[in-house]
């Protein structure tokens, strides 16, 4: 199979006189047959997502459902290259074979799909 992967994205910028975008929008294809999603409560330690039977992750979504507290997670246990703020979310290529992630004050949930490559 081909094309098992859609990855769409929009960003928009608005502030009178001047508005731009930026859409893209690709498939992608997956070698392996897992995925898996889910939403998680992150502690205040370093956990990683659970990734079910996935071995070599290709994509990953995550999603801050809480309201007051952002998380922070990374490819390499210890290094944060993303932190994600109360409600916000992002969908990203993963150069690795685990998510480790941490939230900041206080559990959170987190809504996320895990992607095989």
């Amino acid at each position: 199979m081909a094309n098992e992967i859609q990855i769409s994205a929009t960003l928009r910028y608005s502030n009178s006189p001047v508005s731009m975008s930026l859409a893209t929008s690709y498939f992608a294809d997956q070698s392996g047959n897992y995925a898996q999603a889910g939403v998680q409560n992150v502690g205040t330690a370093e956990e990683q997502l659970d990734k079910g039977d996935v071995t070599t992750i290709g994509y990953v979504a995550v999603q801050n459902l809480d309201e007051t507290n952002y998380v922070q997670f990374g490819v390499t246990t210890g290094s944060y290259s993303v932190k994600l703020l109360p409600g916000k979310g992002c969908v990203m290529p993963w150069n690795g074979n685990y998510v480790y992630i941490k939230a900041n004050t206080a559990a959170c949930n987190v809504n996320y799909l895990i992607t095989e490559l």
